[in-house]
């Protein structure tokens, strides 16, 4: 009797044991993150314009890594995985839920969306104007010096409680230099989450704020997106993008791309499958991107013949793509011109 009771003992524990591992593999939560290859697709569809050029055979192709939680199970495979990478969660999500972090990126999409169809208009010469049309925060500090952040990311920052509103960051210092010091706190009206709302900030913050970057600091805001509304002079030439729930800035590049073929005559993609990414400024600056390995994956799964990338991402996309034994071409630009001038090169060398 006394022997049987052992044995259940001890097969009590390793039942226990055992349902400890599983759950510390499959279920415990681990302070990682996960970048997988994501999506390589077609921007044609995303694009819009009253009146242009005939789109060609050819397509624009923007790439996206998909960011996961992994349980440890997962984390140990994708350490083993050369086309994954593994991060720290803290450095990536900086303290965001995955959710938030998902609406920081979708914020940060739509200045990609103006600045890539403010520098196609540049590029094309099409005469326009570009109208200040709100802000909306994109990231918020936070680090101890930030003091209590009363703003969130996603919020559209409408401007002073009681004053006209202020559609960008100019317009809101004004705004704020005139209020009196000695004011207990300051009223900022905001949308969030579809709703109206306030958010208090200390009055005694902005004592010494003069720059524009101080009063960021002031307000606990690391960066704020601003709208611009861009009016073509030739309406038929106004562009939209809709890009659905695919966030970040790094598609800045590929949309700017096909909207110069909507813009202008001729099939610019040549009947290509061209992927690119890469931030992009006003005047196309082509900027560094994360992620660069997966979307490398990605993009030559999918079938891109020609691959532009931002000079400071190039030798390691030309690395991975060795390593794949892929024949995709693979070549660094640090202009839209230099794009542009890219697609041309490998369209005369492919008998285009």
């Amino acid at each position: 009797m006394r022997k049987q009771r052992t044995d259940l003992r001890r097969i009590a524990m390793v039942v226990a044991a055992t349902s400890a591992l599983m759950w510390v593999l499959l279920y415990a939560p681990t302070p990682y993150v996960v970048y997988e290859p994501g999506i390589a697709v077609p921007v044609k569809p995303m694009l819009a314009i009253e009146a242009g050029d005939e789109l060609g055979d050819g397509d624009f192709l923007l790439t996206a890594v998909k960011l996961t939680e992994p349980n440890l199970l997962n984390a140990i495979s994708a350490m083993l995985n050369s086309n994954k990478e593994v991060h720290p969660k803290r450095d990536v999500l900086r303290g965001y839920t995955k959710e938030q972090y998902a609406e920081r990126q979708q914020v940060i999409m739509q200045g990609s969306q103006n600045n890539a169809i403010e520098a196609a208009y540049r590029f094309a010469g099409v005469p326009y104007e570009s109208k200040p049309n709100g802000m909306v925060v994109s990231d918020v500090l936070t680090d101890a010096a930030a003091g209590e952040v009363s703003f969130q990311a996603g919020d559209l920052l409408l401007g002073i409680h009681g004053e006209k509103p202020s559609r960008s960051t100019n317009e809101l210092l004004q705004s704020l230099l005139g209020i009196s010091g000695a004011a207990e706190s300051v009223s900022f009206d905001i949308v969030r989450n579809g709703k109206q709302r306030q958010a208090v900030v200390s009055a005694d913050r902005f004592v010494s704020v003069k720059t524009n970057v101080q009063l960021l600091d002031a307000l606990g805001i690391r960066s704020i997106t601003e709208l611009h509304e861009l009016e073509p002079a030739y309406r038929d030439k106004r562009i939209t993008i809709t890009a659905d729930e695919i966030g970040g800035p790094s598609a800045g590049l590929v949309f700017a791309l096909q909207a110069l073929d909507l813009l202008t005559e001729g099939d610019l993609s040549g009947g290509s499958r061209i992927a690119a990414t890469g931030t992009l400024t006003v005047d196309g600056k082509v900027g560094a991107i994360g992620g660069i390995k997966q979307k490398i994956v990605i993009a030559s799964e999918e079938g891109a013949q020609l691959f532009l990338v931002p000079a400071d991402n190039f030798e390691e996309a030309e690395a991975k793509v060795k390593s794949l034994g892929s024949s995709t071409k693979v070549v660094s630009v640090s202009s839209l011109q230099e794009a542009v001038e890219q697609v041309g090169i490998f369209q005369a060398e492919a008998g285009k």
